[in-house]
């Protein structure tokens, strides 16, 4: 399945002199990944890191088709994108792996070899 992008639409551009906004969002997502998705996980910890980050996706599309690219917001918008793949990845795994221990799930299944997360966006 393919996408349509938008055309890029230069005329509601404004200077991008809202830096503090985007250095704001870059700790809250450090911040979110660090008390919530780090070594010791919930699953409710994971599902309010989600929540969050779906709402700062919202918040960056907007800022990013408002305002001149640039590379803090390109990588603003990779960071939440990346962080949103993690939790994903996260949730969907029901057992404690490695480092990452899983609060909910404290148990490695050792009935199989551990498996490489893999997701799809279609």
């Amino acid at each position: 399945q393919s996408y349509e992008l938008r055309p890029w639409q230069t005329s509601g551009d404004v200077e991008n002199d809202e830096l503090v906004v985007i250095y704001q969002n870059w700790e809250e997502i450090r911040r979110l990944m660090w008390d919530y998705v780090s070594i010791v996980r919930t699953n409710k910890r994971l599902q309010r890191a989600a929540a969050r980050l779906r709402n700062l996706k919202r918040e960056v599309q907007e800022f990013y088709w408002s305002n001149h690219v640039t590379s803090e917001i390109l990588e603003l918008r990779n960071l939440v994108e990346t962080a949103s793949l993690i939790v994903e990845c996260a949730i969907r795994r029901h057992e404690s792996r490695g480092l990452h221990y899983t609060l909910d799930y404290p148990h490695t299944d050792d009935s199989r070899p551990p498996l490489d997360s893999t997701l799809r966006r279609y």
